[in-house]
Formats: C-alpha cells, sequence, structure tokens
C-alpha cells in the first residue's frame, strides 16, 4: 500500500496522508547461508491480521485505573514457520501448513531484548526488530523442507484470556493460532546444512 502510495501521490500530498493516518508498515526478511555464506534471500512486506489490530487496540489501553490493570499483558514473543500458500489477507486465522521447528514444537522464541532500529528521519522509537535464527539442526529435523510462509505471535495464551503463564508452544496446542502478522514468500528449501535468520521489521509511518 505504502509504495502505490508513494507513486500515485505526489510527496507533499503523502506526507499529509501518513501524518494524519499512520500506518504499520512489516518488512521481513529471510536469509539462508552455508557456513556463514548467503545462498537464499527473501524479502517483502507483510499483512498485519484483525488478531494482530485487536492485539494492538487492546494494548494501548488500561482496563481500568484503581486498580491499573491491562487488557492485555502480552507481548510478540514467537514466530512459526509453514509450508503453505494462501493470500495475505487480514483475516487470516492461522498458517496453512505449519511445520515443527523441533521435535513437537511449532512456536519459536524471539531474541530477547527486541531492537528499535532507527527510521533515518526521526530518533524517536518507531519501528521494532524481531529476530530469530534457526541453526542447522532446526526446521529441517533430518529431511529437507520447503518454506513458504511465517507469522509472529504473542506470549500469551488465547484460551485463558491471553495469561503469560504458561502459553503452549507445542505443534498440537498452536499450530491452529492466528498471527498478529504474516507473511508469505517463494520457497526456500532449509537443509541441515543451512542456517535460516528471519528479521522482522514493524515500523508505524
Amino acid at each position: 500500500m505504502i509504495s502505490i502510495l508513494r507513486q500515485m501521490a505526489p510527496t507533499r500530498v503523502l506526507k499529509q496522508l501518513l501524518k494524519h493516518n499512520p500506518l504499520i508498515e512489516g518488512k521481513v526478511r529471510l536469509e539462508m547461508r552455508e557456513r556463514g555464506k548467503l545462498v537464499t534471500r527473501r524479502e517483502g512486506s507483510n499483512i498485519w491480521t484483525l488478531t494482530g489490530r485487536e492485539y494492538l487496540a487492546e494494548l494501548i489501553a488500561l482496563q481500568s485505573r484503581n486498580p491499573r490493570t491491562l487488557f492485555r499483558s502480552d507481548r510478540v514473543a514467537y514466530i512459526g514457520m509453514g509450508s503453505g500458500v494462501q493470500a495475505e489477507v487480514s483475516n487470516i486465522t492461522s498458517l496453512v501448513d505449519p511445520v515443527v521447528y523441533k521435535t513437537g514444537e511449532y512456536l519459536a522464541s524471539l531474541a530477547a531484548p527486541a531492537t528499535f532500529p532507527s527510521s533515518g528521519t526521526t530518533t524517536s522509537n518507531t519501528a521494532t526488530r524481531f529476530v530469530r535464527e534457526f541453526s542447522t539442526g532446526e526446521l529441517s529435523l533430518g529431511y529437507n523442507v520447503v518454506i513458504t510462509e511465517a507469522g509472529l505471535f504473542t506470549d500469551g495464551d488465547p484460551d485463558n484470556d491471553w495469561d503469560t503463564a504458561s502459553t503452549p508452544t507445542d505443534f498440537s496446542a498452536a499450530a491452529g493460532r492466528a498471527p498478529v502478522a504474516y507473511k508469505s514468500f517463494e520457497p526456500v528449501t532449509k537443509t541441515t546444512q543451512f542456517t535460516l535468520r528471519i528479521v522482522w521489521d514493524v515500523r508505524f509511518v
């Protein structure tokens, strides 16, 4: 959407649109390496799902002031990978074909702490970067796996009012969860010779 606006709208008009109608822009980059050498790269923009939009809406609001309670205390903490294909639309409810990254486990922890990359135009924290690097033995559990989709997930349990005490990450419990953000891409084949690094930036522009 942003790229289309930049092509069609005059700079002055575009600035006014973005000033009064901030957008959530997600950029995803996949890098597969063999012994440190880059062999495959994919990148593009993601969709922020309805689940993710609901999450943001509830995240910025107080449930009560005294005592001070929140609607949501969960945070983006996991990534899930898959082998399916679907259109990048806001009403996505799950990855099409989730894959485990290690035996029985679907959701992989993102690196913590997250970082706040500079936008180049402001010193304010208006972007968040999430990173996950899968080792040679992850995702490809002794066999080749074709990866075509990815999603970001919070550490809240959707079946327990988004409680963070015991978030299910195993395949049987989490494979049907809706991501807050979703990206599909041209196939990459993960083998035990390759590492796979995902860099996922979320920008408010």
